[in-house]
C-alpha cells in the first residue's frame, strides 16, 4: 500500500479554479482532500480542531498570507506537513519558506508525478524543491547578502527581482496581485535604497551581486 494512501489533506488557496483542479490531482493520486480555504486564517481555525497529515498552501492570499500561516503553525505546533505552491520562484521566498516550517516548495506548473514525489519526500520527514527551482534556492546566499545589505523588504525583492526580468508595471502587478500605484510606489523605494537614479544604475548594481537569473 502506498504511504500516502488516505492521508488527510486540506488545501489553502484564494483562486477556487486552481483548488478545484489540485483537489482533483490530490485525489486522484490516492490522498483525501477534507477542506479547502480561501485564506490561511481560516484553515488555523480548523486545524486546531482536525488531525490532518498534509496542508497545501499558497503563499499570496488575504487576511494571512503563506509564509505566516506556515510560522503560526509552527508556533502553534501543528503536527501537519506542509507543502507551498507559488508561481513565485524566487530564491529568497523559498528560504524563507523553508525557514518558516515548510516542508516543501513546488511551482503551481508542477505535474502530477513530482507532487507524489514530494509528499512521498516530507511523509518521509525530509524536504523537497522542484528540481527546476533547486538551483535558484541555491544561489539565495549571495542574494541575501543584496536583500540584507539594501534593507529591502520581501515584496520589494519580489518586485526587482521582476523588474530584472523587464516586467512592466502592470506585468508585476498581475503577477504579484497588487495595484499599479503600489508597484510604482515599490519601484521608488526601490531606487531611494539602492541608491540609484535610472534603469543602467540598476542594471549595474544588480550585475555587481549576480542578481540576473541563470539558464537552468
Amino acid at each position: 500500500m502506498s504511504i500516502i494512501a488516505e492521508k488527510k489533506v486540506i488545501i489553502i488557496d484564494d483562486h477556487k479554479l486552481f483548488t478545484n483542479g489540485l483537489s482533483s490531482i490530490l485525489e486522484s493520486i490516492g490522498l483525501r482532500v477534507m477542506s479547502t480555504f480561501e485564506s490561511g486564517k481560516k484553515a488555523v481555525l480548523y486545524l486546531h480542531n482536525n488531525e490532518i497529515d498534509i496542508v497545501f498552501s499558497d503563499i499570496n492570499m488575504p487576511e494571512m498570507d503563506g509564509l505566516k500561516l506556515c510560522k503560526r503553525l509552527k508556533r502553534d505546533q501543528i503536527k501537519a506537513k506542509i507543502i507551498m505552491l507559488s508561481m513565485y520562484e524566487d530564491p529568497n521566498i523559498i528560504k524563507e519558506a523553508f525557514d518558516c516550517g515548510a516542508s516543501a516548495y513546488l511551482s503551481k506548473n508542477t505535474e502530477k508525478e513530482e507532487i507524489i514525489k514530494a509528499v512521498e519526500k516530507i511523509l518521509d520527514n525530509k524536504q523537497y524543491v522542484n528540481k527546476h527551482l533547486l538551483k535558484k534556492k541555491e544561489r539565495v546566499q549571495e542574494e541575501d547578502e543584496f536583500t540584507l545589505k539594501y534593507k529591502l523588504t520581501l515584496r520589494e525583492r519580489e518586485v526587482l527581482q521582476l523588474m530584472l526580468d523587464e516586467a512592466s508595471n502592470k506585468q508585476i502587478g498581475e503577477t504579484l496581485n497588487i495595484s499599479t500605484r503600489t508597484v510604482e510606489t515599490h519601484r521608488k523605494n526601490i531606487m531611494l535604497k539602492l541608491d540609484v537614479k535610472n534603469n543602467i544604475g540598476l542594471i549595474k548594481k544588480a550585475l555587481s551581486f549576480q542578481l540576473f537569473k541563470r539558464e537552468s
